[in-house]
């Protein structure tokens, strides 16, 4: 074996004298000038110095500069140069893991075996946190093929680091579910899987992973690393729908200590607040010291006052606010725009009017065009246009250009709804001028098995174009039901992307609708939608910029107040 190994070095070393001197140029600079010194020294320059060499290396440029170094010197770079090179580029140093994705990608199949396997876990990090899911979903099969023992680590960072296949990352989570969950997990992996089913709209795995964490959450009681998952899986139940499981989670984090922290309690209101549960979210408040009050909570508080209707506790509550400074918090500009929402909602523009009035007087609030576009919004359903035509003026005045075309959109049809038809053409006509462009609606519809397809008004995805035919015939089923209720089709003859998606799942059999939209949801679409769950005997949990609306039976849970 020593014969061998002395036979090999020779012929190696005899190979780099054939090749003679690589360099004759100018002195180079950076870390190749070591390399001239060593061959000036030496007479050659070999792999092992070229190895070390690359531990110095600061940045992806001297990464690459000796790695063509060697390519020039050898006959095919050397596998254990290839994986150093990517060590040193997923490491800290560098930090550049598309350039670590592709050495790695270079080292030949029959020597991967040999690469060591926490040179992939390194890949596996880096290309994890920079969100690189085609490099660190190869990392984490080449570990598999090395049949090295996958951690829950592992498989949280390849689920992190964005797969574009949604079917891989389906089965990813699956695989880490099979496995027993061990007791010292980093709770940061719980909330990489609830992200997952949180982006996926699926309440029903997120209860699976929050089950499959039970060995971790139980181990001590108050363990205050799991308070920012279990803020994060109350409000995936409140957004999914699903109050009751976010009640079950509250009583758990109260039974373990955790309820009293302002991130847990926070995200209990925002949940109730997606409901516009007033009366609990008044019990909770009973149980939280002035003192302990945050923005975050008053807020919340807020908007579930103002969501259900309760404008006169959201007073009360911004009353408290404002006179005990000195142990709550200052009210911020966030908690006076939910009560103008609120009075907005319940067409008592006068007050609503009169809170901005008070909010520009606060030093430290004053007004935006969030706020003025609160109030916008119901003009169109109870058609006030000189309220519209001030808050109008406003966002023209102190808004970005994306709520300001939203604005034109929205004066548009309120002039629409009024019967001034000319004063909505004038409004289109002069946002076109300005060049204003809206944010296009669309609607993200999730399927049973965890597709996602995205509509847009009368445009239905390429890939589901064949279903055409049966998504038209079920809205023109539609048409002829609404219009014997009494209820106006407008979202059906427009086709609006509700409408389109709504119909695509119904035909596919589906019974429980997960819908997302990236605007608010509109008068028509709302009142069809409500319709619609009785035809179809069906639920629809519909996402829109400001709430959840989950329909069913004819009813919504916001009680028409959106």
């Amino acid at each position: 074996m020593h014969i061998a190994h002395a036979v090999a070095r020779h012929c190696m070393s005899k190979r780099l004298c054939l090749v003679g001197r690589i360099h004759n140029g100018p002195p180079r600079k950076g870390l190749l000038k070591y390399v001239d010194l060593a061959e000036n020294r030496d007479g050659s320059v070999g792999g092992g110095f070229l190895t070390s060499l690359l531990r110095k290396a600061k940045n992806s440029r001297e990464v690459r500069e000796i790695v063509n170094e060697a390519t020039r010197r050898f006959e095919g770079t050397p596998w254990q140069l290839l994986s150093a090179a990517t060590h040193v580029s997923a490491g800290p140093s560098v930090d550049d893991p598309q350039l670590a994705g592709t050495l790695l990608a270079s080292i030949s199949p029959k020597d991967i075996p040999y690469v060591w396997e926490g040179v992939l876990r390194v890949v596996l990090g880096n290309a994890s946190r920079h969100k690189n899911g085609a490099v660190a979903l190869n990392a984490f099969r080449l570990l598999m093929a090395q049949n090295t023992p996958l951690t829950t680590t592992d498989y949280a960072r390849v689920i992190h680091s964005g797969i574009d296949s949604s079917e891989e990352e389906a089965r990813l989570v699956h695989e880490l579910l099979q496995q027993p969950c061990p007791t010292e997990l980093d709770p940061r992996t719980i909330g990489v899987l609830l992200k997952v089913c949180h982006v996926r709209h699926n309440l029903d795995l997120a209860g699976r992973v929050w089950q499959w964490a039970a060995p971790r959450r139980h181990v001590r009681h108050g363990d205050q690393e799991l308070c920012y998952v279990t803020a994060q899986y109350l409000l995936l139940c409140g957004r999914a729908g699903n109050i009751v499981v976010a009640h079950q989670v509250w009583q758990e984090a109260r039974n373990t200590g955790l309820a009293y922290l302002p991130v847990v309690t926070g995200s209990m209101l925002s949940a109730l607040a997606m409901h516009g549960a007033d009366g609990e979210t008044l019990e909770l408040l009973k149980d939280i010291p002035p003192a302990s009050l945050n923005l975050y909570m008053v807020t919340a508080a807020l908007t579930a006052f103002s969501h259900s209707g309760n404008v006169d506790a959201a007073h009360a509550l911004l009353e408290q606010v404002e006179m005990h400074g000195s142990q709550t918090p200052s009210a911020s500009i966030q908690s006076y725009t939910a009560l103008v929402d609120g009075y907005a909602r319940s067409e008592d523009f006068a007050s609503a009017l009169a809170i901005i009035d008070r909010a520009m007087c606060q030093s430290r609030v004053g007004e935006d065009d969030v706020m003025w576009m609160t109030v916008l919004g119901p003009c169109r359903r109870f058609k006030n246009i000189p309220v519209a035509q001030t808050a109008f003026a406003a966002i023209q005045r102190l808004g970005s250009p994306e709520h300001r075309a939203s604005a034109y959109v929205l004066m548009s049809d309120i002039y629409n709804a009024c019967g001034d038809t000319m004063g909505a053409l004038r409004m289109q006509q002069e946002r076109l001028r300005k060049g204003l462009m809206k944010e296009r609606g669309a609607v993200t519809l999730t399927m049973d098995n965890g597709e996602t397809h995205v509509f847009y008004v009368r445009e239905i995805p390429p890939a589901l174009v064949p279903a055409t035919r049966a998504i038209e015939q079920k809205l023109k089923e539609w048409s002829r039901w609404l219009g014997l209720c009494g209820i106006s089709d407008q979202s059906i003859q427009c086709q609006h992307s509700e409408k389109l998606a709504l119909a695509y799942a119904v035909t596919q059999g589906m019974r429980q609708i997960a819908l997302r939209k990236n605007l608010r949801i509109c008068d028509a679409c709302h009142e069809a939608s409500k319709q619609i769950t009785i035809f179809e005997s069906i639920s629809i949990h519909h996402w829109d910029r400001s709430r959840v609306h989950v329909m069913k039976d004819g009813k919504c849970s916001c009680h028409d107040r959106y």
